[in-house]
């Protein structure tokens, strides 16, 4: 028995760090207008949390906030699944009367904030070129922690990419070729820089397809549960995802990647295995071939139910 939620202002709430959070207007709308998202996934006796129940009608159980506190005392088997954790959520929680055994704590939260930094896109992306064959290592990305260190990197590789630390569906990035003047890379570091402590900077890809393995951290193990595919925008942004079956999805991911998709997966969850040892829940590992076939394996990490995760076929 679960409480659900879509938050998908979590890697936002995540950036802040703080316990008070107000997400971008456009993200409060796509929250508001997807709260009932969790129908695709519950099950029979689970229950979405929503702002007011009075104005929503579903084929699931709806509470609100003002509802919690009773529905606890009644069902405490309940357990707490969001879309993803961030420490403003927590206190939400606490506030509503959800006992604090229910949500993870400061250090389990300090933990979770730490992986979803992108500056564990740097170990999983060596860990990859330990494993795999020379022919098959990636470029690793760079933590950028000034002003000059960022456009240093930006002259030395023309049409690199630059992303926030914490930041979710392809925003806080910038695709430096994609009508970016120097100017406006620096402002957009500077920015960065400002709230954020460091710039994650990548070399620019030749991008073909994007896919995602999706899992399941349990108990130190990862579990592999299927491959999506999406659509981006030319800056990287998400659009949407495919709607195929998994055998579909996997011979096309063949058909333009040099390496199969079972060694990829099995080559991830080794190292997913040894970089998550510790974290429990849901995970999506975005990934990008390009058009020569070679992969980019650990694009981002998101520490969370994805969109992708929907269009698994069972």
């Amino acid at each position: 028995m679960r409480l659900l939620l879509f938050n998908p202002e979590t890697e936002y709430a995540l950036a802040s760090g703080a316990s008070f959070y107000t997400p971008p207007i456009r993200v409060e709308k796509l929250r508001k207008e997807l709260q009932l998202l969790p129908e695709a996934w519950a099950e029979k006796d689970d229950y979405i949390l929503v702002d007011d129940v009075s104005l929503l009608a579903s084929k699931c159980r709806l509470v609100d906030w003002n509802m919690l506190e009773s529905l606890f005392e009644e069902k405490p088997e309940l357990k707490i699944e969001p879309w993803g954790w961030n420490p403003a959520l927590i206190r939400r929680f606490k506030d509503n009367g959800v006992p604090e055994h229910y949500l993870p704590d400061d250090q389990q939260m300090t933990f979770i904030r730490n992986l979803a930094h992108r500056r564990t896109t740097v170990t999983l992306n060596t860990l990859w070129n330990n494993y795999i064959g020379k022919d098959f290592k990636v470029e690793v990305p760079v933590e950028l922690k000034s002003e000059d260190a960022c456009m240093g990197f930006y002259y030395e590789n023309p049409g690199c990419w630059m992303k926030a630390p914490w930041s979710s569906s392809g925003r806080g990035v910038i695709n430096t070729s994609a009508d970016m003047t120097e100017e406006l890379v620096r402002q957009w570091c500077h920015g960065i820089l400002r709230r954020q402590g460091s710039v994650m900077g990548e070399t620019g890809a030749d991008r073909l397809a994007d896919y995602a393995t999706e899992w399941q951290l349990d108990q130190g193990q990862a579990i592999y549960l299927g491959l999506s595919s999406f659509n981006t925008s030319n800056r990287g942004k998400y659009i949407s995802n495919q709607r195929k079956s998994q055998k579909e999805m996997i011979e096309d991911f063949d058909a333009v990647s040099l390496i199969r998709h079972q060694e990829v997966v099995h080559t991830q969850k080794n190292i997913l295995e040894k970089v998550f040892a510790g974290y429990q829940g849901l995970l999506g590992v975005d990934m990008l071939i390009e058009r020569n076939g070679k992969i980019r394996p650990f694009v981002e990490v998101n520490l969370r139910r994805t969109m992708g995760m929907l269009y698994i076929d069972s």
